[in-house]
């Protein structure tokens, strides 16, 4: 685990190099409302880590739902809204409501791009049918599912090594891509071939 903290703690770093080294183009509504959600994603991926050094694990799986939505949020807009060409103010200011998570993951996982290709089940994953990841931390905030039977058992706040590192790998993996999809968006393609290099090395972490 505290490999696999590090090796997050790398990509987070080499990333935001890669980043603040480069001139972002926000002139269009749907760069500026992805960037927007990546620092807030990111901002949520650093208090994560706190919480995580902290031994807050419950907390820290609530702030991860939160950065679940974020990251859905952010490839719906990119591949569903932007062809719609749907007012991003619309969005922000409730005029034109979001799909809820799960009717998202529908239309990002119905998507074809003008290439033939699908995100083939990058998105499913997240629902009930697949790894339910959603589904287990909704049901952490509402006071039931498995984690919270781990602290009712033992009578205290106890996670297997297993639980924590299989959250930690869905962080990194969130992280990991949405970095790929700023940069997709920005036109960042010698920057994309550098990072998926890098993290071909640290698949098996």
């Amino acid at each position: 685990m505290e490999n696999l903290l590090k090796v997050m703690d790398e990509n987070f770093s080499l990333i935001h190099n890669i980043l603040n080294n480069k001139e972002l183009n926000l002139n269009d509504d749907y760069n500026k409302i992805n960037y927007t959600y990546y620092r807030m994603f990111c901002t949520h991926y650093e208090s994560f880590f706190i919480l995580i050094q902290k031994n807050h694990f419950g907390s820290a799986i609530l702030l991860l739902r939160t950065m679940l939505e974020l990251y859905v949020k952010s490839y719906y807009l990119e591949f569903i809204e932007r062809k719609n060409n749907t007012n991003i103010l619309d969005l922000l200011e409730d005029k034109k409501k979001f799909p809820n998570f799960f009717e998202m993951i529908k239309k990002l996982e119905e998507h074809t791009d003008i290439s033939g290709a699908e995100f083939d089940g990058v998105f499913k994953q997240f629902t009930k049918s697949e790894l339910a990841t959603y589904e287990k931390f909704s049901l952490f905030s509402h006071g039931k599912g498995e984690y919270l039977k781990a602290t009712f058992e033992n009578q205290k706040i106890n996670f297997t090594s297993q639980q924590i590192n299989d959250v930690l790998k869905t962080v990194k993996g969130l992280f990991d891509t949405l970095s790929l999809l700023l940069m997709y968006i920005q036109g960042f393609n010698d920057e994309i071939k550098l990072l998926i290099e890098h993290l071909k090395k640290t698949t098996d972490v």
